[in-house]
């Protein structure tokens, strides 16, 4: 994730290897093909095998929904990226997800960058306070490439949440926060997270006293959705 290209042409944000630009009409034609119950897709998080249709992603983005493409730096489309605001005119919390479009590029990298981008974007140009994102246990190269990055906080499971495959399928939530991000890329300090008692002194004293009270209950060893992955 780097911040050093914000703009060239109709681009957003421009990487390495991919570009994030304003999705178009013909864009969501892609879209309905790669994300159809039967297309060959690499989702970034749990949507996917559902059935989506052109008026659907319309429909979806007058209701706030903002789609983005992903092209190579030779203007080909490798993904798509979707964004919403989650609460209130002054919540400034976003939620993202997206796919990549073919099996012939996935483990290329493309995902990661144009995540990485649709994350600066958030932050730098609509200046994000959080922006939170799920992955579906199911989706291992998505989960593979959080958990390398190590940007990103794990903040729970959703029991069997996703039903996918026949199946239904656990989901994580995991999110950064703004000081977060300008640590990590405006000011370099890679190792500079907040111990973890900082937490507790953060934000008015009932914002802390829930956090100590929540904090007490988990100290008692109480089963929760990450009991099983901790043993």
């Amino acid at each position: 994730m780097t911040i050093e290209t914000p703009r060239t042409g109709d681009a957003l944000r421009v990487g390495r290897r991919v570009e994030l630009a304003d999705a178009t009409a013909a864009d969501y034609e892609q879209f309905v093909e790669w994300l159809s119950p039967d297309g060959d897709v690499a989702a970034l998080t749990g949507d996917v095998s559902e059935r989506v249709t052109v008026d659907a992603l319309h429909a979806d983005a007058a209701s706030g929904a903002h789609f983005c493409t992903m092209r190579g730096l030779d203007g080909e489309r490798v993904g798509m990226v979707k964004f919403h605001r989650v609460g209130g005119a002054q919540d400034t919390t976003f939620e993202i997800s997206g796919a990549i479009g073919s099996s012939d590029l996935w483990s290329r990298g493309y995902g990661a960058e144009g995540f990485g981008l649709v994350v600066e974007h958030l932050f730098e140009d609509l200046r994000a306070h959080r922006l939170q994102f799920w992955v579906g246990l199911f989706n291992e190269p998505m989960l593979q490439m959080v958990m390398r990055t190590r940007f990103f906080v794990l903040e729970g499971v959703l029991r069997e949440r996703k039903f996918f495959k026949g199946e239904y399928h656990d989901v994580a939530m995991w999110s950064m926060l703004r000081h977060e991000y300008e640590a990590l890329f405006i000011r370099g300090e890679w190792e500079g997270r907040p111990g973890q008692d900082a937490w507790f002194g953060t934000g008015s004293e009932p914002k802390a006293a829930a956090r100590r009270t929540l904090a007490e209950y988990l100290r008692r060893g109480t089963f929760t959705a990450l009991t099983p992955f901790e043993r």
